[in-house]
């Protein structure tokens, strides 16, 4: 029982529920970046894809839920672990660590601050339209394959995207927070397999490797849509 107490209070449990918690939400970003880039493929498709996400009704509040635990979970275990971290290092050796520690490791807490921040803005804007209410329009389209032309309404999430983006402040703001985003996540994915046990010499590289290409592609991604839409390339000229 003693042994179970001292296991919980190590940060042992803190490190894999960081691990955990960061699987989940590189998951949740790939699939994310996959469903942004279908405003390639125009309104309708992009639409299509956002009213099915809605029509998940009480289970995609569930996933949503359970995204935010997890977020909520890696935060505090990630202060938890730099405090801990702050604590347990002898001053002599803080010049040290920090030459050899990379310039990811050493900002990961306040990478995540402002992820944190640019996630809550995110939320605000597309999701609960409390910003630039005025950006969001509905829709009105028919049933495919139905007898008698069905019209119903939904939210035009393209002509969104393109009005919000189309703001060039809000355009900057986005392609800041994705850097960031890609910045944090090129370390994160790194230091979660290591947390896994995943953490061997002659593999080790070639993980720090594959982790470095898909932060960049993630972030080459989702820039390239507010710089679309600014260009006029999506959505046409302002």
């Amino acid at each position: 029982m003693a042994s179970l107490t001292n296991y919980l209070k190590s940060t042992i449990l803190s490190k894999v529920v960081m691990a955990v918690t960061g699987v989940l939400l590189v998951l949740y970003i790939i699939v994310h970046t996959a469903g942004n880039l279908l405003i390639y493929l125009g309104s309708d498709t992009i639409n299509t894809y956002s009213q099915f996400l809605h029509s998940l009704g009480p289970l995609l509040w569930v996933i949503r839920i359970i995204l935010f635990l997890a977020l909520v979970f890696h935060i505090i275990t990630s202060v938890y672990l730099k405090l801990h971290n702050l604590n347990a290092k002898p001053d002599k050796y803080a010049v040290k660590n920090y030459m050899k520690a990379k310039l990811t490791s050493r900002t990961m807490i306040w990478t995540g601050i402002m992820i944190f921040s640019f996630v809550v803005y995110h939320i605000m804007h597309f999701t609960m339209h409390i910003t630039n209410p005025e950006h969001v329009k509905p829709e009105t389209y028919s049933l495919p394959h139905s007898v008698n032309e069905v019209l119903i309404q939904r939210t035009d999430v393209f002509s969104m995207v393109v009005a919000g983006f189309q703001n060039p402040f809000i355009s900057i703001v986005y392609i800041i927070g994705v850097v960031i985003v890609g910045f944090h996540l090129n370390h994160a994915i790194q230091s979660m397999f290591q947390t896994l046990g995943f953490n061997q010499k002659h593999y080790f590289s070639t993980i720090e490797k594959s982790s470095t290409i898909l932060s960049i592609i993630i972030v080459l991604c989702l820039i390239s849509i507010p710089i679309t839409i600014l260009l006029g390339l999506v959505g046409g000229r302002l």
